[in-house]
């Protein structure tokens, strides 16, 4: 088996990624690297792999736009997989204002070029990576689709102590397939896995996903995330990339100028905390209102998952008009992405009729029981609503969309109406298809807690860990992968 390792400037993924490669290795698998950028290859340690490489910012300072290669993959979302990207470059100033209308298509046809020719190179028959969370990796998907490869993106899971592994984040329907499998009998849950639903669905108000509990994104404080040993290295590696091109190497940028950005993103968000906390209110008790909750950007959540409402002002605005009589809009605080907006932003929020702007650190499950039901992109939280037996309104793409209490926001011209009509019914599913939905989802993920933050031995044992799981699930024998 030839497998393409994917590796960019996620933070220290590429410890889980490296180590995971280095097992199919010693399995006689053959590893082949695509890197997004020099920096990467250097801040990744990927040389000591012993693994080939790939360079993606080389290839594309040196391509020219093939209007051919755009052509035959026109079957494919080209444009709508540059948003993920795009949004980055925008909130981290990673290009400047370095790119026009010729860059995207040069970029386009770059990518496709890249991964084709190391597929027809190398005889790839498999992605390894993440869930697709960027333009670098959904490109190396439509190319591995084309090809007939395999993409194993290897994630965790809502559900404590599992992990998922997915091809097509806008085509991923494990649970609903599950589900509907449970639904007609074909699938006969065992005794244990029902048990477990059940307990996990009784203690849902306590749980916290196994990814909102590492990802540290809640710490806002400067000292503590910029003032370490380790940071010096990477100054070091920083300056040394600091001629690098803004915009051959599309991830990254020029790393000195992206970090001194996410830096100044960071400080600006310190120095607006205090402002912004007076600016929250408080919930009304007895008052009829729908929750939103804001989410965390940039991040493929909303850019690959509800590209097309990625403004959430303009998310937000459309329902607080849209509100039947008597009802408010609870707009909650993202804990991972607080303070990042501006204070315009919060204060255009607080000037719309019916909105209640409300602080992170407000308990979001007693929300979800208080509320009319959640309006949401592609959040968690509306996921633990349809488990607390409250509807759900959804513009993105997300996998629990086909449970029951799920309304999707096919026309938002139309939200008015079925926020009447729904907000008067009481919940039509119950406690066994909640226990069946959970079972469903529990079957479509795998054992084992995937910490894809994890450092050093840590990330090492965690990769051998899932390793075997993995290789099972892909109906790969370890030690025959060749």
């Amino acid at each position: 088996m030839n497998i393409l390792l994917l590796s960019n400037d996620a933070p220290n993924y590429h410890h889980f990624f490296n180590e995971l490669a280095r097992c199919f290795s010693e399995d006689g698998a053959e590893i082949i690297v695509a890197v997004d950028s020099k920096f990467s290859r250097h801040k990744n340690n990927l040389d000591k792999t012993g693994f080939e490489i790939y360079e993606f910012s080389s290839y594309f300072a040196k391509h020219q736009t093939s209007i051919d290669i755009l052509g035959r993959y026109a079957e494919y979302d080209l444009n709508g997989a540059l948003l993920s990207d795009f949004e980055r470059a925008q909130i981290n100033g990673v290009w400047g204002d370095n790119v026009n209308i010729d860059y995207y298509d040069r970029l386009k046809s770059a990518l496709l070029s890249f991964f084709e020719e190391l597929f027809e190179l190398k005889n790839i028959n498999m992605v390894l990576y993440e869930n697709v969370s960027n333009t670098f990796a959904h490109y190396a998907l439509f190319v591995a689709k084309k090809r007939g490869g395999l993409y194993c993106g290897v994630s965790g899971s809502r559900l404590p102590g599992r992990f998922s592994i997915t091809a097509d984040p806008l085509n991923d329907v494990a649970v609903a397939t599950t589900f509907k499998s449970i639904q007609a009998g074909d699938i006969d849950v065992e005794p244990g896995i029902r048990s477990w639903a059940t307990e996990y669905i009784r203690n849902i108000e306590f749980t916290v996903p196994d990814y909102m509990k590492i990802n540290g994104l809640e710490q806002i404080g400067l000292i503590k995330k910029y003032l370490r040993r380790d940071r010096l290295g990477q100054l070091a590696l920083l300056i040394k990339h600091s001629l690098d091109n803004r915009t051959d190497a599309f991830q990254a940028g020029n790393p000195l100028l992206s970090y001194a950005n996410l830096f100044l993103r960071n400080f600006k968000r310190r120095f607006r905390i205090s402002r912004l906390k007076k600016m929250y209110m408080q919930a009304v008790e007895g008052e009829k209102f729908f929750l939103y909750p804001m989410h965390f950007h940039p991040e493929s959540s909303t850019s690959i998952l509800a590209g097309t409402y990625l403004d959430e002002y303009e998310v937000i605005r459309n329902i607080a008009f849209s509100l039947p009589e008597g009802y408010r809009l609870y707009v909650k605080d993202h804990i991972s992405a607080w303070g990042y907006p501006s204070i315009q932003f919060y204060k255009k929020i607080k000037q719309l009729p019916n909105v209640r702007l409300l602080a992170p650190d407000e308990p979001t499950k007693k929300l979800i029981k208080e509320s009319c039901g959640v309006i949401t992109l592609t959040s968690t939280v509306g996921y633990e609503a349809l488990l607390l037996k409250k509807h759900v309104y959804l513009f993105g793409r997300v996998f629990y969309e086909f449970h029951k209490g799920v309304k999707r926001i096919e026309n938002p011209a139309a939200l008015r109406g079925l926020l009447e009509i729904v907000s008067q019914q009481v919940a039509e599913w119950d406690d066994a298809y909640n226990n069946d939905f959970v079972c469903a989802y529990y079957y479509a993920s795998l054992p084992g807690s995937c910490n894809l933050m994890q450092v050093g031995v840590s990330a090492i044992q965690t990769a051998r860990n899932l390793y075997k799981v993995i290789t099972s699930s892909l109906l790969i024998p370890v030690a025959s992968v060749d």
